[in-house]
């Protein structure tokens, strides 16, 4: 068992994917502490022959989007961390392996400082020091990348394929199963914001029913950890469930999109 795995997910990232994997290759932590696991989602680019230039563990899906490679990327995984990594970001600088490798210990999950680079405009992002409760009911903070994750905390949870925002349920989860929780405080990766991303996509009603449905699965966790209850459902409430509902009844009956308007 190594000390972190690497799961990143790729799918015609070819313009962004060589950045990523240099900055893994550059980082001064002893190699064989890492393993870095590369889950190509059926890219029809050149990323493929980039990624075999590097050593790296190669799997292939078909199509099940970020979550569903993600989730490969779990089962195969022998590190007792997981860290995962979106192909077009790439870690800040060469020592941030090394600095998290000193600090575990043994936490459940760690909070990852990350650089914001929106179309040039670079912006340090930290989590607040909140308790479990109310990052469970207010964290902004959901995408994998900014967390570093104990496998064992993991668990059985997974993400959901196919779909936009397949982080919610699954972090909210993993923070409901945290007992311990940390922080790294200076900029850990930079998360490129770029065209055709989730974030930069034209909101549709199939992505506004991704969003919903990881929404409302949150329900289960009320039951399944009875003492975060308050905790989840008062984020339920504050992230709307009710208007998106009727946002997107209008915008399937009329065809406009209204999102922005009220989000």
């Amino acid at each position: 068992m190594c000390k972190f795995s690497i799961i990143i997910p790729n799918y015609n990232k070819e313009k962004y994917i060589e950045e990523c994997l240099q900055s893994i290759t550059n980082q001064t932590l002893d190699k064989s502490k890492y393993e870095v696991l590369v889950i190509d989602d059926g890219s029809t680019d050149n990323s493929l022959d980039i990624i075999k230039k590097y050593p790296v563990k190669l799997f292939h899906t078909e199509r099940k989007g970020a979550g569903g490679a993600r989730n490969l990327g779990i089962e195969k995984a022998t590190g007792e961390y997981i860290l995962f990594l979106d192909s077009d970001d790439y870690y800040t600088n060469n020592e941030v392996l090394s600095k998290l490798d000193s600090m575990v210990i043994n936490q459940d999950i760690i909070s990852l400082s990350f650089t914001k680079d929106n179309f040039g405009e670079k912006t340090l992002l930290v989590e607040n020091e909140d308790s479990i409760e109310e990052k469970i009911e207010k964290t902004r903070l959901l995408g994998c990348p900014v967390k570093c994750f104990k496998k064992e905390i993991i668990g059985d949870t997974r993400f959901t394929e196919n779909a936009k925002y397949e982080d919610v349920f699954f972090t909210i989860e993993c923070l409901c199963k945290c007992k311990v929780y940390d922080y790294f405080k200076e900029s850990f990766f930079t998360y490129r914001k770029v065209e055709n991303s989730n974030t930069t996509q034209e909101v549709s009603g199939v992505i506004m029913v991704d969003l919903i449905t990881e929404i409302s699965k949150m329900y289960y966790l009320c039951f399944k950890y009875p003492q975060y209850k308050q905790s989840i459902l008062n984020r339920i409430k504050n992230d709307k469930l009710p208007l998106r509902l009727e946002i997107l009844n209008e915008l399937i009956e009329s065809g406009e999109n209204n999102f922005r308007k009220y989000f």
